[in-house]
């Protein structure tokens, strides 16, 4: 049996990585009966309802969900910044899918407990209609379902489509800035951090193990041009650590102190998908 594709719009809800509540969207995982997901950018909070299952594509803006219950029927799922009475007036103009394609409201407009319903028909292809609903939460974001299927499975599919406005909670939107926020001490913890940079016959390499326990082990190389500029703490070190996020309008940073040398505080930055300690470009992973 064909499955139901369930396409759902989340605007920017996977491009980073915060701690928070509920897990974001994350690319490639299947979702299942229960799992929950959020996107905290639109205040929404999503749990995979009975018969159902998704997962988010790589590089992608859309969620697909499939049951098998029902054939050949598609759903888009939108979040948006919007109120039930706009979205009225947006299906009354129709909707485009493709070039030269879209759909039209077909019969009455249903409102009942803060939904908005009505069928709509795709233009050119009688063989096809649909279903739009709507739903609005206390934050200013609504969803919009719409699905679309085979007209002889028309009274089929229709009946039951509120779970799918139901699966969705709305809870207070999280500012653009704070899911920017990164949690150093939990990505730099346990990591080995490598920066590097060579000029011809020169090489500045700083190499840092940053242990569970709190001790790191640190090695520093120098040739060529960039010789006698890390002083003391050339060769290989060892000491304790600890990393600070950035809070009150302080730069995160981390600190080493060394057994036998003077403790060391380097700034860090996360400028887009870069790192930076002390100015320079590093990279981390996993020991």
């Amino acid at each position: 049996m064909k499955r139901i594709y369930f396409f759902t719009i989340l605007i920017c809800s996977i491009m980073w990585n915060p701690v928070i509540s509920q897990e974001r969207v994350k690319a490639a995982k299947v979702y299942t009966l229960g799992d929950s997901f959020s996107a905290p950018l639109y205040g929404l909070n999503v749990t995979i309802p009975e018969n159902w299952s998704g997962f988010y594509p790589q590089d992608s803006e859309i969620f697909k969900m499939t049951n098998d219950s029902i054939q050949s029927v598609e759903c888009m799922y939108f979040a948006s910044q919007n109120s039930l009475d706009k979205i009225v007036a947006k299906w009354n103009k129709g909707f485009g899918l493709a070039q030269g394609l879209s759909m039209e409201l077909e019969g009455e407009m249903v409102r009942r407990e803060g939904l908005i319903i009505s069928r709509v028909g795709l233009t050119n292809r009688n063989d096809v209609k649909g279903t739009v609903l709507a739903k609005c939460g206390d934050f200013g974001v609504c969803v919009t379902a719409m699905v679309y299927g085979p007209t002889k499975h028309l009274e089929t599919y229709f009946t039951n489509l509120t779970p799918l406005l139901q699966a969705i909670e709305f809870v207070k939107p999280i500012p653009r800035e704070e899911l920017e926020y990164f949690d150093w001490q939990k990505e730099l913890t346990g990591k080995y951090l490598l920066a590097y940079e060579r000029d011809i016959a020169s090489k500045k390499q700083g190499q840092i193990w940053l242990y569970l326990d709190g001790t790191f082990k640190s090695k520093v190389t120098r040739t060529g041009l960039f010789k006698g500029s890390a002083g003391d703490y050339k060769g290989t070190k060892k000491g304790t650590y600890l990393i600070f996020n950035e809070e009150d309008g302080k730069p995160a940073k981390l600190v080493l102190t060394f057994n036998k040398l003077p403790e060391v505080e380097l700034p860090l930055l996360k400028k887009e998908k870069q790192f930076f300690i002390n100015d320079q470009v590093f990279y981390y992973s996993e020991m």
